[in-house]
């Protein structure tokens, strides 16, 4: 029982339940007591009437109270409504009476046990209930007691009673039943959703419940909130499968050659120069490894929130001048000219270390893919409220086909380039992570020719926070 009373329809059905009925009880005895009080009230409009019909015709003379003579007071009223009259004198001698007198003595103690005058009671009289009205008359020499038996009214009263206490139980017991299945029909989308989630895995997360619901309904709100969080969770899986699978990919592949250099290496004796070279195609691929996993590492920190960024003054024109500098001999090595723009003067606070990573990933980017006799120039800029670094080359440009999963890991431009030839395709999604914790962004700009890519920097890091929504790229 305790258990089933934790459930939200049952608690809702009895919630509703108790208030109807206490509504309904309040109505119902509101009902009868104003019609208890209108049946009474006719009662006593009666013996009011009857009152004054027997007091107009009272006779007073020589210390003698008579009713018309010796004419017996009347026991019925003009509609033949029977009520016993009995005249009593101040002392409580009986003076005149209608009918044959049955409970006169019962009517006389209540001149003296009950309520003033005037004010009409009920009173047990020879086995019945009457209502009694007891006034003065005849200036105070006598009482006239009047009564009406009200034994038919209480049992019609009695009948209310009952027909309304059915009434009401009636209506509480089927709305018990209406409200349960009412709470049971509003509850249904909650139900549903339940439902789905205790069934739902990660291999059917493209089901949505898709609730028809009115609009602006609250559970309908619940419901969409519940698909538009599926819709995310399959988003993340997805990408969690597809960045799975294309780390297990890159990493396979350098396991792959060294292992079997490693084989070819022992199939035969080799001299020791064939030893060193062996290992340094190992030792190249150790470092390959070693690169990507620390870029994996970081990336899991800024997806986790936990990428530290320390805020010093770094100045950019030195800064990007410095990066340019050490990128100079490859430049020179691949026959592409680098050089460097930048404004004079000005601060910026972000991680030098973290910032010089993503400069660097974006050169060896443009590096990479400017062909012998272009050109690659790095750009410093204050625009307003950020600080734009600019890496801007005379390359391929981009696919068109790409640039949605531009920033995503392990997105090429060349799905069939090797990684000693493209690199793993983190170096991207490393640099908008970046960004993104100093409170920037990243983006691809339009250019004449070649790629032009723009990482906007927060002046201040009190702006970061309030700004990243609206930085580009972000």
């Amino acid at each position: 029982m305790r258990h089933r009373l934790r459930r939200t329809r049952v608690r809702l059905t009895l919630t509703y339940v108790t208030a109807f009925a206490a509504m309904a009880g309040l109505a119902g005895v509101a009902f009868w007591l104003a019609f208890a009080h209108f049946e009474y009230a006719a009662v006593d409009s009666g013996l009011a009437a009857q009152a004054r019909l027997i007091s107009g015709g009272l006779n007073v003379g020589n210390g003698q109270v008579n009713f018309r003579g010796d004419t017996p007071l009347p026991g019925e009223t003009k509609r033949g409504i029977a009520i016993a009259a009995l005249l009593v004198s101040r002392v409580g001698k009986i003076i005149d009476q209608s009918g044959n007198g049955a409970g006169s003595s019962a009517l006389v103690r209540a001149t003296r046990a009950g309520p003033p005058p005037g004010t009409p009671f009920n009173l047990p009289v020879a086995g019945r209930s009457d209502r009694v009205l007891v006034l003065p008359v005849a200036g105070g020499q006598a009482l006239l007691v009047l009564a009406q038996p009200i034994g038919q009214l209480q049992q019609t009263l009695a009948t209310t009673a009952i027909l309304l206490v059915t009434i009401v139980v009636g209506l509480i017991v089927s709305n018990a039943v209406l409200g349960y299945w009412v709470a049971g029909r509003a509850l249904r989308p909650v139900r549903v959703m339940a439902a789905t989630a205790r069934d739902i895995s990660e291999h059917d997360l493209g089901r949505r419940l898709r609730l028809e619901l009115p609009p602006g309904d609250e559970l309908g709100e619940l419901g969409a909130t519940f698909d538009a969080m599926l819709a995310r969770l399959e988003t993340a899986f997805d990408g969690l499968r597809r960045f799975t699978a294309d780390a297990a990919h890159e990493l396979r592949a350098p396991l792959t050659l060294m292992r079997t250099q490693l084989e070819v290496t022992l199939r035969h004796d080799r001299t020791p120069e064939d030893y060193r070279a062996s290992h340094r195609v190992v030792l190249g691929e150790i470092e390959h490894l070693s690169r990507m996993t620390e870029q994996l590492l970081l990336l899991a920190r800024a997806d986790a929130g936990s990428l530290v960024v320390q805020r010093l003054p770094v100045e950019p024109g030195a800064f990007v001048e410095e990066v340019v500098s050490r990128w100079q001999p490859l430049a020179t090595q691949h026959g592409v000219h680098l050089g460097a723009h930048v404004s004079p003067g000005g601060v910026m606070l972000g991680d030098r270390d973290l910032l010089r990573r993503c400069l660097d990933n974006l050169v060896d980017n443009a590096l990479r893919h400017t062909p012998s006799g272009g050109h690659v120039v790095v750009v410093s800029a204050l625009e307003g409220p950020w600080w734009t670094l600019t890496v801007d080359d005379t390359g391929p440009g981009v696919d068109p086909a790409l640039r949605p999963h531009l920033f995503e890991r392990f997105a090429r431009a060349d799905p069939a380039r090797t990684p000693h030839k493209g690199g793993a395709g983190l170096g991207l999604s490393l640099c908008h992570a970046i960004a993104v914790a100093h409170g920037g962004g990243i983006a691809l700009a339009a250019s004449a020719r070649g790629a032009r890519f723009v990482v906007h920097l927060p002046t201040t890091p009190s702006a970061a926070p309030s700004q990243a929504r609206a930085a580009p790229g972000s």
